[in-house]
């Protein structure tokens, strides 16, 4: 609920959350991509200028030990690696010297999103990956979405063990009280400045991730960052929100504090290589992935006014020539990580007969939708089965299949729940998917969708299943993953079902059991049916 407070080697898929799954903007639908590589420097500055703040900042860092083939380059062969924590550590390292030796005011943050989205990540529900992003040196981390999904008590669990400064402005504990570990903000002092980061979470993280975030105290971004202004009001020289809400929701705080000069953003996995602006105020992200890091550059005069600002991205193609900026503490828990995981995540479970493709938001089902769904209909039976494309998180090739791929695919350790529903039920479910512009289409098998575009609009005509209309008044077995069975992406309808069983078969286990048998060929039948 929302309550004030006095009241890869495969490319990872954009979009954060089952979540990532709320994205606002995608990176291409701004026609971004990442940096190549070939972007210019800052300049030297305007005239009158007194100080100089250097902010270096990343996001959505989602457990990339590894780094990853930079597919988004175009007429580039052969393609670079690109990215991993271990270089951009090293990376972070030299610029972070350099840019303090010029006597500016170097700050370094984090969108938020640390561990969860790889198998290296996913060791020891994330505290591994932990450690060494602590090690980094980040000099304030806003909390992600993704940093719930074991549960709270977990996060809680891994802050006192892998201590880092982790920002949560805008959620509390039933009590009122901060969760351990986390604090509103930051307060360092570089160069003579007094620099405050404050961080904010998207309070829509109670229906993305684990159910025990229900009971926290969420407050709107905009009033949290008024509240805590307030503060430090007097103690700061600038204020830098860090937050966690995507760049749509970055432009709306900027317009609710205008007189920002800054939002360093992340969960929308959007590649901004120079920013956007919100009148006076710049937001900028770094995708996801560890893929490039962010440089902004604020020059103030002896007024702290903003006379100038600039942003890019730094890629990480290649390694530091200079060997003293490695960080030796990232390198070993992240060389240990990988051991931990490639023996098990190289070993071949299947072959696919047919490409694994995704969709977002367009009315026509994906190859890996259906492969998915109907994987999930013939282990439990089911009438009907539905899966969230949010939780489907890359593409993977026809060929062999490693469960370094199907953990790709399938970060998520959901399982499978079949539920008792009415065909009213039925029908609802399908028409909130199909005409509700802030939902996604789902995915699903069993079942055929007829729609009908009035004045440009999808409105669900019919629903089949088995052949016949769905019928309103009879009772059908409906199987999901757990994540959308819990009422997640704001799934209530699934969440008020009362008769349900329970597979705790994890998701990925299930696509390796079918993998057993032979390969696998997935459906590419159309099962919207979209009528003129």
């Amino acid at each position: 609920m929302i309550h004030p407070f006095d009241r890869t080697w495969r490319p990872f898929n954009a979009l954060c959350g089952a979540l990532l799954c709320l994205m606002v903007l995608t990176p291409f639908a701004l026609g971004q991509e990442p940096s190549d590589g070939r972007g210019e420097g800052p300049g030297a500055g305007p005239e009158g200028a007194v100080h100089h703040v250097v902010v270096f900042h990343t996001n959505d860092v989602h457990g990339q030990v590894l780094p990853r083939p930079a597919t988004w380059l175009k007429d580039v062969n052969p393609i670079p690696d690109s990215g991993g924590l271990p270089r951009l550590a090293a990376t972070l390292g030299k610029l972070r010297d350099e840019a303090s030796a010029s006597g500016a005011a170097v700050v370094v943050c984090d969108g938020g999103d640390w561990f969860q989205g790889t198998p290296e990540g996913q060791i020891g529900q994330g505290l591994g990956f932990l450690r060494a992003f602590a090690a980094v040196g980040h000099d304030g981390a806003v909390v992600g979405n993704h940093e719930f999904d074991h549960g709270v008590d977990v996060l809680i669990g891994h802050l006192e063990a892998a201590p880092l400064p982790a920002l949560l402005a805008n959620v509390r504990q039933s009590d009122g009280t901060p969760l351990p570990g986390t604090r509103d903000f930051v307060l360092v002092e570089r160069a003579g400045l007094r620099i405050a980061l404050v961080g904010l979470l998207t309070t829509t993280t109670p229906s993305i991730t684990h159910r025990q975030t229900k009971d926290l105290l969420w407050e709107a971004p905009e009033e949290a960052l008024g509240r805590v202004r307030g503060e430090l009001r007097g103690l700061t020289d600038l204020v830098i929100p860090v937050t966690h809400i995507g760049v749509g929701s970055d432009r709306a705080l900027a317009r609710a504090h205008p007189d920002l000069p800054l939002i360093v953003g992340g969960h929308s996995h959007t590649f901004l290589r120079k920013g956007v602006r919100e009148g006076n105020t710049l937001v900028v992200q770094t995708g996801a992935k560890a893929s490039v890091i962010g440089r902004v550059d604020l020059w103030l005069d002896a007024g702290l006014a903003v006379l100038q600002s600039e942003a890019r991205h730094i890629d990480l193609y290649a390694e530091p020539e200079d060997g003293e900026y490695r960080n030796g503490r990232v390198d070993e828990i992240c060389d240990r990580l990988r051991k931990e995981a490639s023996e098990r995540m190289s070993e071949v479970v299947g072959v696919l007969g047919r490409p694994l493709q995704v969709t977002r938001r367009e009315l026509v089902n994906s190859t890996s939708g259906n492969f998915i769904a109907d994987l999930i209909r013939a282990r439990s039976g089911a009438d009907i089965a539905v899966h969230n494309r949010g939780g489907i998180r890359t593409s993977l090739l026809a060929g062999p299949v490693t469960r370094r791929d199907l953990f790709m695919l399938l970060p998520f350790d959901n399982h499978v729940e079949t539920l008792t529903m009415s065909g009213a039920d039925v029908i609802e479910l399908f028409r909130r998917s199909i005409e509700n512009e802030r939902k996604r289409p789902l995915e699903f098998s069993g079942a055929r969708l007829v729609v009908r575009r009035v004045e440009g609009k999808p409105k669900l005509v019919e629903v089949r299943a088995g052949g016949q209309p769905i019928d309103p008044g009879r009772s059908y077995r409906l199987a999901t993953n757990s994540f959308l069975s819990g009422g997640g992406d704001g799934w209530q309808i699934l969440s008020d079902q009362k008769v349900r069983e329970v597979d705790f078969m994890v998701l990925r286990d299930i696509l390796v059991a079918a993998f057993a048998g032979g390969p696998l060929t997935p459906s590419n039948e159309l099962r919207y049916v979209i009528q003129p």
